[in-house]
């Protein structure tokens, strides 16, 4: 049987729960803006930089896909403090015993 503060903490952890699947694109990593030199004329040029495996991975990312990049990896952030949250909250649950964790 889970105490009021459980069925708090359940309630919270449902709500986490639904602000996470209503993020709609993510990803980790961060959006690098340079320029590039080429026929003595500096360009722009933008990728995502991310670490995977401990390598760096760069992926080239169009002008026009700038923006929804930028937006991808502000809800990354934002997902990863959901997340964490949901520990915390798992780990309270957890530890006073529920079975509903």
């Amino acid at each position: 049987m889970i105490d009021f503060d459980g069925e708090e903490l359940l309630q919270k952890l449902n709500l986490l729960k639904q602000e996470l699947l209503a993020i709609p694109y993510w990803t980790n990593g961060s959006v690098i803006e340079s320029v590039r030199k080429q026929n003595n004329k500096e360009k722009p040029f933008y990728y995502l930089s991310q670490s995977i495996k401990g390598k760096n991975k760069t992926t080239y990312i169009s002008a026009l896909k700038l923006q929804s990049f930028k937006d991808a990896v502000a809800q990354g952030e934002q997902l990863r403090i959901i997340l964490a949250k949901i520990n915390e909250i798992n780990i309270q649950l957890i530890k006073g015993g529920s079975n509903d964790a």
